[in-house]
């Protein structure tokens, strides 16, 4: 099995790259793919930057280049869930582009044509293990919910209130639901695990910079505790 592991920023995948085992490091449009075994399994990680077009790229690159079984997207997002605090866990159990809008074509909002859905299911299996795999990993809550994905920085309550009125989401990053949207495409199965680094509120431009890294490590942990099951 190889699993494919894709974060946006440095913070939130060098972890693993430092623990990979003869690494073989590849640049393909800009993005350094990392492949080797961690904890005993093959994987290739790479850093996509920040945005959905980038993460769009990575994974494609990603799949085309290395075939991985299953693809993850790891690190941190923004709660848009009460029982989300800074440092707990949010697993996705389907995405969704909330900045995709043909509601003036009469469709839905969030839409996405060509695979004519609003949402896009994980993986249930890979959902379940990471859910499990949070929850063992430390002392903090972890819900299973909607993700929401799209290129703004929620920073607002006004922002977090269409969200969560739209589409039910839990939390809102600005990479999985392009990853999601590539692998559907594809046919590979994907997983999204987000760590809490932010409250997606009028405190986020503050409080990112702080909890980034601490929301970043405890992601990594979690797909260690992943990695170490599906071994």
């Amino acid at each position: 099995m190889t699993v494919g592991i894709i974060g946006a920023m440095e913070i939130e995948v060098e972890d693993l790259k430092s623990l990979m085992d003869n690494a073989q490091i590849t640049e393909i449009s800009t993005v350094k793919f990392y492949c080797g075994k961690i904890k005993g399994v093959e994987c290739v990680v790479a850093k996509a930057g920040v945005g959905k077009v980038n993460a769009a790229v990575c994974t494609q690159t990603m799949i085309l280049k290395y075939f991985p079984d299953v693809i993850i997207n790891v690190g941190v997002a923004g709660s848009l869930s009460q029982n989300l605090k800074t440092g707990d866990v949010a697993v996705a159990q389907r995405v969704v582009e909330h900045d995709m809008n043909t509601t003036p074509l009469g469709d839905e909002a969030g839409f996405i044509t060509g695979l004519d859905t609003v949402y896009i299911d994980c993986d249930g299996n890979i959902s379940d293990k990471l859910y499990n795999a949070a929850v063992r990993a430390g002392d903090f809550n972890v819900e299973k919910g909607v993700i929401a994905s799209g290129d703004q920085f929620i920073a607002s309550q006004e922002q977090r209130d269409e969200i969560i009125g739209k589409f039910g989401a839990i939390a809102a990053e600005m990479e999985g639901a392009s990853i999601g949207h590539v692998c559907s495409m594809a046919g590979v199965p994907f997983g999204v695990i987000r760590a809490i680094s932010d409250g997606a509120d009028g405190d986020s431009s503050m409080d990112f910079p702080m909890f980034a890294k601490m929301a970043a490590d405890i992601s990594v942990k979690i797909i260690l505790d992943l990695l170490e099951d599906l071994k």
